[in-house]
């Protein structure tokens, strides 16, 4: 059993979407997990992050988590949550939804997907 709570694994995606949010992609690949890192280069979390959420997008809106689950059919045992975090926008908003893994003892976002569904 893990002694972290749901809010942690909550809080953990909240920070990663912020992090995007605001640009902060070298914060944003320091949360990620060594696997998503093996496969995502941080220039391509980037640019994936900016085709759905472009630099001239204007303000960004509340950034909020939206749903959760801590079971889903390709649940790894390492995996702590599902987390959908949305970003507000003044057009149209978008999403992030993240799986929060332990690694070493620490969360890690272990997957990420961008855009709405």
């Amino acid at each position: 059993m893990s002694s972290f709570s749901n809010d942690d694994y909550r809080n953990v995606a909240l920070d990663f979407t912020r992090a995007l949010a605001g640009r902060d992609y070298a914060r944003a690949y320091g949360m990620t997990s060594n696997d998503y890192q093996k496969t995502t280069t941080l220039e391509r979390m980037r640019d994936a992050f900016e085709a759905i959420v472009p630099t001239d997008w204007g303000a960004i809106g509340a950034v909020e988590i939206g749903h959760t689950m801590e079971s889903w059919p390709d649940k790894r045992p390492s995996d702590l949550g599902w987390v959908y975090v949305g970003i507000g926008g003044d057009t149209y908003s978008e999403a992030v939804t993240v799986v929060i893994a332990l690694e070493d003892g620490a969360m890690k976002v272990r997957g990420v997907e961008l855009g709405r569904p």
